[in-house]
């Protein structure tokens, strides 16, 4: 007989927000957060010294709660997994604009970063954007997996994962929320 243990694994979770009827995140809320993030926050941080793509702090709204309520309850009914939000921020690219490679993962404080990022369609194009997480399969290095998001779409993955959206092939701004969970 021979005995198999997964000591690790690299799940993705992706789907489409389907709230209760009369319950609809309001997409439009976040939008409209984002966007005065931007006009806001002019000054770039010191994380963001380098890059076109910046990463605007949202407030609190309705919507906000209503999309992480539903993403924590969901993990804790499906997969007995307690979320708890760490950090959230919207990003804005521009026609032909694509964000940069990262990982939300601190290499040099593991005990102090999240355990998962999930990356939520707020006004995106049809069929303009993908995230790309970038991944290792044992020996099998620079994998990437391609995946589409659209309006009220989320995709989740770990952390620890490098990943970046894909150039704006439209001819709009898509506006993006991510947020990362520590789970325990």
């Amino acid at each position: 007989m021979i005995n198999k243990k997964v000591l690790s694994e690299i799940a993705i979770y992706k789907g489409e927000v389907k709230m209760p009827k009369f319950f609809d995140i309001n997409r439009s809320e976040l939008k409209a957060d984002i966007l005065n993030s931007f006009i806001t926050n002019k000054t770039l941080s010191q994380d963001n010294l380098n890059y076109a793509v910046l990463d605007y702090e949202i407030p609190f709204s309705k919507s906000f709660d209503m999309l992480q309520k539903y993403v924590t309850e969901y993990f804790k009914l499906e997969h007995k997994q307690f979320l708890i939000h760490y950090k959230s921020f919207g990003n804005i690219l521009a026609p032909n604009e694509q964000s940069f490679s990262r990982r939300l993962v601190d290499e040099s404080s593991l005990k102090n970063s999240p355990d998962y990022t999930m990356i939520y369609g707020v006004d995106i194009e049809p069929d303009s954007a993908s995230i790309v997480i970038e991944y290792n399969n044992n020996r099998r290095v620079g994998q990437k997996e391609f995946i589409s998001i659209s309006n009220n779409f989320f995709i989740m993955f770990p952390s620890n994962q490098r990943y970046f959206i894909t150039s704006n092939n439209s001819k709009e701004n898509n506006i993006f929320l991510t947020t990362s969970f520590e789970y325990i």
